[in-house]
């Protein structure tokens, strides 16, 4: 019997024992890498924020008919009503912005979160009527809601569609010829400089823009375009100014600073510089392309019509800017991304857009475009921030978002016809 007590007063020491050492928590060294990981988050945070006022450091270089757009005739060219009375206020936000379509959505998001990327978001809008079709948000480094809607990376080359909209409207050719050199990676002075010794790149801008050649649209800019006509483009293309959405979401501005100085003028127009944009506003910025130089405001809603649509681009120039997108595809920027399979059974138009800042090790990858390209019917826009090691590009996320979308509408016609 003095056997058994003893045994069983020396299980209620280990038991306690035991109890009191789960009350401790893990061991101190446990928390070291938890702690750091948690301050590496904060400074890619703090990095993704609000627009800064300094210029980018550096950025990288990008690799890579004539049917009737989308029209939609609506007055004359006019700078968004930014500063006309305030329309009314906009309904509250439903809890999950998804679009119209969620299982699309959430197909989109399975994209983003196979190429484990810590920061993307992709949008699908409806060419002519602005319908939001599918928002998808992915995040690695904290939560995702709200994403699309704000401008958490530079536009980069995404930005050269407003210079040549800029240059079109200067009545600039789109043959207008240029040459240069260098400036695959950054701009610096010497190049801007005329040199007929050097320069041996010569083009047009109408090849420029799909072949996003910086330092051609740089000097066309330089040239031609003063920074006050620049920062007026930007602004009828929605820069500077909130979205006309019928919905209230946590939304910023896409900003576009444009410098006075002529280097950083330069560096503005050819995507270089302190210029932030939003998914949703990517997608927007195509569409005024796709509908024939018309911005119809996204809608989450239901009406029908295109109220508070405003003419920004000239009908020929805006067919001008399609054309030099749909080249995008199939001979610039974007071709290796849509030319591998999967294929997009179908043309396709856009803008890419990549920017490696160096001070934080931030790797940005766009992709702004529509579908068919003669005849659009969805515009797309995603952006990929990256940190380091990358899986998946904005093209190629792009790409796919246009093959769902397109596969999806397939689907239903097939339904449709087998209920006949």
């Amino acid at each position: 019997m003095h056997q058994l007590a003893t045994v069983i007063a020396r299980r209620r020491r280990s038991a306690h024992t035991t109890i009191l050492a789960q009350r401790r928590g893990p061991s101190p060294l446990v928390l070291v890498p938890l702690a750091v990981g948690f301050a590496l988050a904060v400074v890619v945070d703090r990095a993704l924020g609000e627009p800064s006022s300094a210029p980018v450091v550096a950025a990288s270089t990008e690799l890579s008919e004539a049917s009737p757009s989308v029209h939609v005739e609506i007055g004359e060219p006019q700078l968004l009503p930014h500063a006309a009375p305030a329309p009314p206020a906009p309904a509250p936000a439903p809890p999950s912005l998804y679009g119209s379509d969620a299982a699309l959505a959430r197909e989109l998001e399975r994209v983003l979160a196979q190429g484990k990327t810590p920061y993307a978001a992709t949008v699908l809008l409806e060419v002519g009527s602005g319908r939001v079709l599918a928002v998808a948000e992915h995040s690695t480094r904290g939560p995702s809601t709200g994403l699309a809607h704000k401008p958490l990376a530079p536009a980069a080359s995404v930005f050269k569609i407003v210079t040549s909209s800029a240059l079109l409207r200067a009545g600039v050719p789109a043959g207008e010829r240029v040459c240069a050199r260098g400036g695959m990676r950054r701009l610096n002075q010497r190049v801007l400089v005329d040199d007929p010794g050097k320069d041996r790149e010569c083009t047009t801008l109408f090849d420029a823009l799909p072949r996003s050649q910086n330092t051609a649209i740089a000097k066309l800019a330089l040239k031609y375009l003063e920074p006050d006509l620049l920062r007026a483009e930007a602004q009828r293309f929605g820069f500077d100014a909130p979205l006309p959405l019928d919905v209230r979401v946590a939304e910023a501005p896409s900003a576009a600073r444009i410098p006075e100085d002529p280097f950083g003028f330069a560096e503005a127009a050819a995507g270089f510089g302190d210029v932030k944009l939003s998914a949703m506003h990517g997608a927007v910025l195509a569409a005024v392309v796709a509908t024939g130089g018309v911005l119809v405001p996204p809608r989450y809603g239901d009406a029908e019509g295109i109220a508070g649509a405003t003419r920004v681009v000239d009908e020929g120039h805006a067919e001008t800017l399609r054309r030099m997108m749909a080249d995008t595809v199939t001979s610039g920027t974007a071709r290796r991304a849509f030319a591998s399979g999967p294929k997009l059974r179908m043309s396709a138009a856009g803008k890419t857009g990549s920017l490696t800042d160096y001070a934080t090790g931030l790797d940005t990858s766009w992709f702004v475009g529509f579908a068919p390209a003669e005849r659009p019917q969805v515009a797309v826009a995603s952006v990929v921030v990256n940190q380091g090691k990358w899986h998946v590009k904005a093209p190629y996320v792009a790409k796919e978002a246009l093959r769902s979308y397109f596969a999806a509408r397939a689907r239903e016609q097939q339904a449709v016809v087998a209920r006949r």
